[in-house]
């Protein structure tokens, strides 16, 4: 399983007024989480360690040769009731937004025009495609643990054309806490654990309708 907290490095991504950097925050969410999942049994892989900024490929390329494993992107919006939380499948039209010229053109000069995962050669923007409806489950199955965590939470997750989901080949959710524009920071500390243990349940009623992801030996 891999967990990628949003943003890093020079893009700390939405900011609060009382200091609070949405980079810092979700990283601290992923290693609670990460501790969260081992304790089930689950390998689990972070995108960045620390203060990084990983690409979009360079994230996705972490699930993408792996059989059975998910994809869980966590971030911190700017906006929205302080202590909800959101969950949202890949809702864009696959393959809608053209790759970076760069990226592009670095792909084309090694020869890899296409996502090599172990199911073969997929086009990089279509990775996504034939995993939304596994994605939407594992959407819906988040949703209803953060509902019953976090009061004022919707019950039904949300389609988004979230940029990171798109190339992943496999099922693959972002999870949005709610926000920033918190007046004490401790309060966004202390959703870590019922966030964390939110996930873990809905990750543990995926793997049980038959689709694992990656355990330790």
């Amino acid at each position: 399983m891999v967990v990628d907290p949003a943003h890093g490095g020079s893009d700390a991504g939405a900011r609060g007024a009382a200091g609070v950097l949405e980079s810092d925050v979700v990283l601290n969410f992923a290693r609670v989480l990460r501790l969260a999942l081992e304790a089930q049994g689950v390998r689990v892989l972070l995108t960045r360690e620390g203060n990084q900024d990983p690409s979009f490929d360079d994230r996705s390329m972490l699930i993408n040769g792996l059989r059975g494993a998910i994809f869980i992107s966590l971030h911190v919006a700017s906006t929205g009731p302080v202590g909800t939380v959101r969950a949202y499948w890949y809702g864009g039209v696959t393959g809608d937004l053209p790759e970076a010229p760069a990226t592009t053109g670095a792909r084309a000069a090694a020869g890899r025009p296409a996502a090599a995962t172990r199911a073969g050669l997929i086009l990089w923007n279509r990775a996504q495609e034939s995993h939304r409806e596994a994605s939407r489950r594992l959407a819906d199955l988040t949703q209803i643990q953060l509902a019953q965590k976090f009061r004022g939470s919707p019950e039904v997750p949300e389609p988004a054309p979230v940029r990171q989901l798109r190339t992943i080949a496999g099922p693959a959710i972002a999870v949005e806490v709610s926000s920033v524009a918190v007046s004490d920071p401790g309060q966004l500390q202390q959703m870590a654990r019922p966030l964390a243990d939110s996930i873990t349940r809905a990750v543990t009623d995926f793997a049980a309708a038959g689709v694992a992801p990656s355990r330790t030996n």
